[in-house]
């Protein structure tokens, strides 16, 4: 059976010295890292960045961290992502197939969003593949967050992802 790919859902957010360089240029980033600078904004994960920015994401990313303009949001700790302090690192033998993934997500949209969320559960269920999947997820989890806190799209996301 076919698993859905573990996201990279590290959050940045901009340090001081990344809004003073957005607002003097002087750092001399290029136009790419430049663009990623603006759209990190502590919310976004590194899978919803590179849906906007794919080219060279890792290595504008590593130059936007080590010259100090931008930060993880949250702790690495033991090899675990943990997004304000919710582990998101699960295990390969716990992740959940594609299908199981689609019914515990509709599920949760459901009892999370209720009605007005019912296009996006149809969208769901109909979605064909693990990769179809991935924004419909990020969408729900965007809305949860929005309807919730974080803090319930953290468990929504790990509980579609969970078996």
């Amino acid at each position: 059976m076919a698993t859905i790919a573990m996201a990279d859902l590290r959050v940045f957010g901009k340090t001081p010295k990344g809004a003073a360089e957005l607002a003097a240029r002087s750092g001399g980033l290029s136009l790419a890292q430049r663009r990623l600078l603006i759209l990190i904004d502590g919310v976004r994960d590194v899978d919803q960045l590179a849906a906007i920015v794919p080219s060279a994401l890792e290595e504008s990313l590593a130059v936007l961290e080590q010259g100090g303009f931008i930060t993880l949001v949250g702790s690495t700790a033991g090899g675990a992502n943990t997004v304000q302090g919710a582990s998101t690192t699960i295990p390969e033998a716990e992740m959940t197939t594609v299908q199981e993934a689609k019914t515990r997500a509709v599920r949760a949209v459901n009892e999370l969003l209720g009605s007005a969320a019912d296009g996006l559960a149809m969208a769901i269920e109909g979605a064909k593949s693990g990769d179809a999947l991935r924004p419909l997820i990020r969408e729900a989890e965007r809305l949860v967050a929005l309807a919730h806190g974080t803090a319930a799209a953290q468990a929504f996301v790990l509980g579609v992802r969970r078996r």
